[in-house]
């Protein structure tokens, strides 16, 4: 089956679409992609979803009911230009934008919640597809952080008979899955390490005023000097202590951190382009820190590999570290580093589709294993139904 996967990160930088064939009971992917793009976001649908997302401001519920029919419109949109480039689409898998991730608020501070807008109805209504949505809420519900839900993919894709690996993915948040060699879906590990892009970029829009700017190809950061002083301070945040399974967003490591890391940053007199090295060499030793001893190669994707300077400090600490640890990209291994969790969540819709489990309870600390998203019908549901039938095994067979 031909499915697509769409998605936009917590740096919200734009919308990634992957196609991809899946086949087989367990989901598996073709590699590469048959089809990958990414597509601008609008600049006021941006700016608007920043400022739910990331100000902490509280907004009206009409306000967001229209943002989530303005993302599902620009999902679909970007949906309709890869079907017009590429044939044989059945499904579509749909991330959404995060808007909130809070699945361990403290004692007494709410329940445990995830939320990602972007309508899958719409998506359904413009495509005529089927979509698969709400991927999070499931395992959150089942007591899980609903994050991170790539690792099966990690484990489909990536994994080695003969060697221990660490799969790391640069958005706005470091996610890692460690596959150790031979390992069956149950060893596998995965958590979120900690901040990736999204510091880098939220402190150059803050200290240089430029609401569209992030650190381009890391020159400011090359730019600028590390802090010594500053990087213990911001290693010190509690979340770098706490035991895994765990996830983390904008709550964690957007704006209040950066706020802080900025007033640090001012206090030790430092100038704006140290700041944005300090923030980037957060990111590469948390990361670092975060792989196990055994693992012998570190396979990377995501935005954050577009930044040489924040490769550059990923390979000298690797090398300080763990000196056996070879450090490569995804596009090695046939998956490109921009499309890899479009693809991910193509994969998860088609396990949806057949009733198969997408969550991996080791990586996410749910309780069990959980079907992962909503099924929204397009019009050719009733088509997908009798072919999932269709190909069910029977017993006695």
């Amino acid at each position: 089956m031909r499915v697509m996967g769409i998605l936009s990160g917590t740096s919200m930088d734009g919308i990634d679409v992957a196609v991809v064939e899946v086949a087989g009971e367990d989901g598996t992917p073709g590699v590469p992609p048959c089809f990958f793009t990414t597509s601008p976001y609008p600049r006021d649908l941006r700016d608007a979803l920043e400022g739910v997302a990331l100000s902490g401001r509280e907004v009206s519920a009409g306000t967001l009911a229209s943002l989530n029919v303005a993302v599902g419109e620009a999902f679909s949109e970007a949906a309709c230009q890869a079907l017009r480039a590429i044939d044989g689409v059945e499904l579509i898998g749909s991330h959404g934008q995060t808007i909130a991730h809070d699945p361990s608020p403290p004692a007494g501070g709410g329940r445990p919640a995830t939320l990602q807008i972007g309508e899958p109805a719409v998506i359904a209504q413009r495509t005529g597809l089927t979509v698969v949505a709400n991927f999070r809420s499931a395992d959150v519900a089942a007591g899980g952080q609903g994050a991170p839900l790539v690792p099966l993919f990690d484990f489909l894709t990536l994994r080695s008979e003969h060697e221990s690996r660490a799969v790391l993915n640069l958005g706005g948040i470091a996610n890692l899955t460690f596959l150790p060699a031979g390992c069956a879906a149950e060893h596998v590990r995965a958590f979120d390490t900690g901040p990736a892009n999204m510091p880098l970029d939220e402190a150059v829009r803050f200290l240089f005023e430029d609401a569209g700017a992030y650190d381009r190809d890391g020159r400011i950061a090359a730019q600028g000097r590390i802090s010594e002083d500053l990087v213990i301070r911001l290693l010190a945040d509690p979340y770098f202590a706490q035991e895994p399974p765990k996830s983390a967003g904008a709550e964690q490591f957007g704006p209040q951190f950066v706020a802080e890391a900025v007033r640090l940053g001012r206090a030790l007199g430092l100038a704006a382009a140290d700041v944005v090295a300090s923030l980037t060499e957060v990111s590469a030793r948390s990361v670092i820190a975060a792989v196990p001893a055994q693992c012998e190669r570190l396979i990377v994707s995501g935005g954050g590999t577009h930044n040489p300077f924040l490769m550059g400090r990923l390979v000298t600490h690797a090398a300080r570290s763990h000196p056996r640890l070879a450090v490569e990209t995804s596009d090695r291994h046939g998956i490109p580093v921009d499309a890899k969790e479009a693809m991910a969540f193509a994969v998860l819709a088609y396990r949806t589709l057949h009733g198969r489990c997408g969550t991996l309870p080791a990586a996410t600390g749910a309780r069990e294993p959980v079907v992962a998203g909503t099924i929204v019908p397009g019009k050719n549901y009733a088509h997908l139904m009798r072919a999932v039938w269709d190909a069910a095994p029977r017993e006695g067979t």
